[in-house]
């Protein structure tokens, strides 16, 4: 892939100045050293790039944002299909060789230096059937600042969104342009200076920066940028604070991160640093503000009193990677703090040339996974009993749109975490939303749980993401001796439908109750979208026979296909499935 002939020349113009020759190669700028070998410009801007600052954005293409509104900008925490990195590495083959172990690593590399690149990675043990080549020059290994920015849109479509680069970088802007050409993605290229390292999002709705984002685009109002982080990501509530640390970077993740859609880490330091009140000031801000799941955020501390940027870690499919000093106590205690925050991921600490301003967030990106299969639930809080389930509602999204499983909708839920797990199956109640109860249980009983669901494709997906590796928990509160005797369980037994499969008559689904309960039967489509309702009340024991005309809620015939039937009661459930043929 070669830059666009506009973009040729923006590098040519860089390349003569920072040079000092009269021609450069067109393809890249790249210092060369006395081997030939290619070397990285440093992460803040070199005094000849202070030089020709003005050229930055000039050819700058922007594009209308997408037409499928709302999108949602993808958190890091979310399942990612990969890791975009650049060889020349800026991190260790160890990093990459973990990563590879479970998850595609994306490399950037010119194709003179891919055999090369190769090497490394098969002498480091890095999986090699997870390793996805993309050719392309660069001028630096800060994938995380000039890399691509990814997108679902409402027509659950992912996307590339490309801020202008601040840096007068040509071969690093045009990465995630030529990127969401590989993957035969939508670009869109927004009128907005930015970088990666000074965006952090929840995946939904909500984003972090500091305030270089303003100071970066002095021709436009914070409600102007807001606008367009709205248009073009998605985001509603857009928190741009001061830098705290100080530093020439200023980037928001050289000190907090998103864990969790209302965790956000954010650096600790002793009281006698000279940033101490800047950062106590922002972790202020952050306690008080909602997160998404309606409730104040929890800001997770992480010690940092040499400035260890334990901060700019990478979180990828429930893995943590840490940029770790090698010295000891505060490394083990930033392992520690990561561990509790994020239960059921795995945390694990690399050592490499880190900086504080600089280390291994910074150096690469998470890539979007377009056949992900998207489950997210705010989770359950500590109740009173009141004797009834708890309800929760489920947002499932099939992004390779192969179809969700019916049978495969579910919540586990224990109320001893050294039971296994038990489940209920959830109901679909419109727009990529569903339904289910975990059964009443008694006071001072901790229940665990996670959302759970697969499609056609193949694809599994949980919320937690890591499940019942790190499932959600909450208490049921009160007093044991307040509750009344339990009654004695429902006991639903359903004797099926017939006839099955069904022609041109009627069906008949038989059951019995053993007490008395409010009892409902449902069909369900093969896609798990209720389509007809056949009961809804309090019924005694006994023995019932529903007949089901084989129409829909509106009394529209069904078309022929697999249908199943949900029979509920007491907390339990029963299912069943019934063939309509042509």
């Amino acid at each position: 892939m070669h830059p666009c002939p506009s973009r040729t020349l923006f590098a040519l113009c860089c390349a003569m100045i920072l040079s000092g020759a009269g021609i450069a190669g067109a393809q890249t700028y790249l210092d060369v050293d006395h081997t030939g070998e290619l070397r990285s410009l440093p992460h803040e801007m070199t005094p000849e790039e202070e030089l020709i600052r003005d050229l930055i954005g000039a050819d700058a293409r922007i594009t209308p944002p997408p037409s499928a509104q709302p999108v949602r900008a993808v958190a890091e925490f979310e399942h990612m299909a990969g890791v975009l990195v650049r060889y020349p590495l800026g991190i260790s083959v160890s990093i990459v060789r973990e990563i590879a172990e479970e998850t595609l690593v994306y490399c950037i590399v010119t194709s003179g230096q891919q055999s090369s690149a190769q090497s490394a990675f098969q002498n480091g043990g890095v999986n090699m059937d997870n390793v996805v080549w993309f050719n392309a020059y660069t001028d630096s290994w800060w994938v995380r600042d000039y890399g691509p920015w990814f997108i679902y849109d409402a027509d659950e479509t992912p996307g590339v969104v490309d801020p202008i680069y601040n840096r007068p970088r040509p071969n690093d802007d045009e990465i995630p342009e030529e990127f969401a050409s590989f993957l035969g993605w939508d670009l869109y290229q927004p009128d907005l200076l930015h970088t990666g390292g000074n965006w952090m999002v929840d995946g939904r709705e909500t984003a972090a920066s500091t305030d270089l984002v303003y100071s970066e685009n002095p021709g436009k109002t914070p409600a102007e940028i807001d606008q367009i982080v709205e248009d073009y990501m998605g985001i509603q509530t857009y928190h741009v604070r001061p830098d705290v640390n100080g530093e020439y970077i200023e980037h928001i993740d050289c000190w907090g991160k998103f864990l969790t859609p209302d965790k956000i880490m954010i650096r600790e330091v002793p009281t006698w640093h000279s940033q101490y009140d800047e950062i106590e000031e922002v972790v202020t801000y952050f306690a008080n503000q909602t997160s998404a799941y309606g409730w104040p955020y929890e800001v997770v501390r992480v010690w940092t009193p040499g400035d260890e940027p334990y901060t700019n870690s990478l979180i990828i499919n429930g893995k943590v990677l840490v940029p770790i000093e090698g010295g000891g106590h505060p490394d083990a205690e930033a392992l520690a703090a990561y561990e509790a925050a994020l239960p059921g991921f795995e945390v694990l600490g690399f050592t490499g040339s880190w900086y504080s301003t600089d280390a291994l967030h910074c150096r690469t990106r998470g890539v979007a996974d377009p056949e992900w299969l998207a489950v997210w639930s705010v989770p359950l809080q500590d109740a009173e009993y009141d004797g009834q389930p708890f309800g929760l509602t489920a947002h499932i999204v099939d992004y390779s749109q192969a179809g969700l499983i019916p049978d495969e909708l579910r919540v586990y839920w224990r109320a001893d975490e050294s039971d296994p797990f038990d489940y209920v199956l959830l109901s679909d109640i419109g727009g990529d939303w569903y339904y289910g109860e975990i059964p009443a249980q008694p006071p001072e009983t901790t229940i665990e749980y996670y959302v759970s669901a697969a499609d056609y494709a193949g694809h599994q997906g949980h919320w937690p993401l890591v499940g019942p590796d790190g499932p959600f928990r909450f208490t049921v509160l009160g007093d044991p001796q307040d509750v009344p005797a339990a009654a004695a369980p429902v006991r639903l037994v359903l004797a099926g439908a017939q006839p099955n499969p069904v022609v041109d008559r009627p069906s008949t689904i038989r059951f019995s109750l053993s007490a008395p309960t409010q009892t409902a039967l449902r069909i369900y489509d093969a896609q798990g979208r209720q389509v007809r309702e056949l009961l809804s009340e309090t019924l005694g024991a006994g023995q019932y026979a529903v007949r089901w005309d084989r129409s829909d809620d509106r009394r529209q015939p069904v078309s022929p296909g697999v249908y199943y039937y949900r029979l509920t009661g007491g907390g339990a459930v029963a299912d069943g499935r019934i063939l309509i043929a042509e």
